[in-house]
């Protein structure tokens, strides 16, 4: 079976990019032939593609601009019209359109959309995609339900071509790890005396940094225990940087930039902070809850990743005298407790996720 896949960028630091790495490098690819038609890597991140290629997959980067790149798209159609299966990874209303363009090129390809992302407000263009996506795919993917609805239509989980794909991890990484916590900790001079809260992502508008810097000022303020571990980059980071000096925390934050062995750092923290302006299903969510660390979020992170009770949500809007209350309360003193049995049977482990994808496939390529 022949099988095109449409991602976004082969930086690890994406969680769009990760899900996409995470489930290619978990299914059987002597059964299928994968295409990935992808953006290059940022360079400010490590690339996914070497450990891609080595596992099978044939890589087509492409270029950054979406005009440029939904060009190179059609190109490449119209020269690749023996497809099975694409599918289309989305999170933007002219998506609906290249799915239009996809359908005239493929005719016979059955085009599966999957939606990572919700990002109010839900616009009258929006709508008409929501549309235009119902004739154009054979089937919806959301991480969430809301990640689905947002993208799709307010009642796709209705329909029977509809469902859930957990943005799922690989449970022989992210796990409750007492030496990996130790280590890093030891590294930054972090000790088992101090408590830590962290975040993993890009350091953007999306990710809210900001607001994360006022609420740990607020809770330094109120406990001198407290540290802040930033891992990840991006366009923000110098204004973070001034704003840290501002707040007066300069000794208590520390910038790690982009890490590989995220697991390491999720075990170090004490306390996940993801107080996002919008999410689709974060995976980091889920990898901190692989590794036992408790999570404060934002009530714009849908909840569809909240499987066990180590996660909270708050609105951004509540002072932050609430939002320092409850991390003081739920920040964890130690080696982090197992949560796996919780998320395996809500469909978070990798290795499931990835052979109900290779089911769907079968299904919609004629082999099941």
């Amino acid at each position: 079976m022949k099988i095109l896949m449409i991602g976004n960028h082969l930086g690890v630091q994406s969680g769009v990019q990760r899900y996409v790495q995470n489930l290619l490098l978990h299914m059987d690819l002597t059964r299928y032939h994968v295409d990935l038609f992808v953006g290059q890597c940022p360079p400010d991140q490590a690339s996914s593609a070497p450990a891609l290629e080595a596992a099978g997959v044939h890589i087509f980067p492409v270029p950054d601009h979406k005009k440029d790149r939904i060009r190179a798209l059609r190109q490449h159609l119209r020269t690749h019209k023996d497809y099975d299966i694409i599918h289309y990874h989305t999170a933007s209303k002219i998506g609906a359109l290249v799915c239009v363009m996809m359908r005239a090129l493929c005719p016979r390809a059955k085009i599966i959309v999957h939606s990572h992302i919700v990002y109010p407000p839900l616009t009258l263009t929006w709508r008409a995609a929501h549309g235009v996506y119902q004739l154009a795919a054979d089937y919806f993917l959301g991480c969430g339900v809301a990640a689905g609805r947002f993208v799709f239509g307010d009642h796709i989980d209705r329909k029977p071509n509809f469902a859930v794909a957990c943005n799922a991890v690989d449970q022989g990484r992210f796990y409750p790890d007492p030496t990996a916590r130790a280590a890093t900790r030891a590294k930054y001079g972090i000790t088992e005396a101090d408590r830590l809260a962290g975040f993993v992502g890009r350091l953007n508008h999306q990710k809210n940094p900001l607001f994360l810097l006022e609420i740990f000022a607020a809770l330094a303020a109120a406990d001198p225990a407290w540290k802040l571990l930033l891992v990840g980059g991006g366009e923000m980071e110098e204004e973070m940087r001034a704003a840290i000096d501002r707040h007066g925390i300069t000794d208590r934050v520390i910038f790690a930039g982009v890490q590989s062995d995220v697991p390491a750092y999720m075990n170090a923290f004490d306390l996940f902070l993801l107080p996002s302006n919008f999410e689709g299903s974060p995976v980091t969510l889920v990898e901190a809850q692989g590794c036992g660390v408790p999570c404060l979020a934002s009530t714009n992170v849908p909840n569809d990743g909240a499987v066990t009770d180590l996660v909270h949500f708050l609105p951004l809007d509540a002072p932050l005298s609430q939002w320092v209350a409850t991390a003081q309360k739920i920040a964890g003193h130690g080696p982090h407790a197992d949560h796996w049995a919780e998320l395996a049977a809500a469909g978070y482990e990798l290795h499931t996720a990835a052979a109900r994808m290779e089911q769907l496939y079968d299904q919609l390529g004629g082999r099941a």
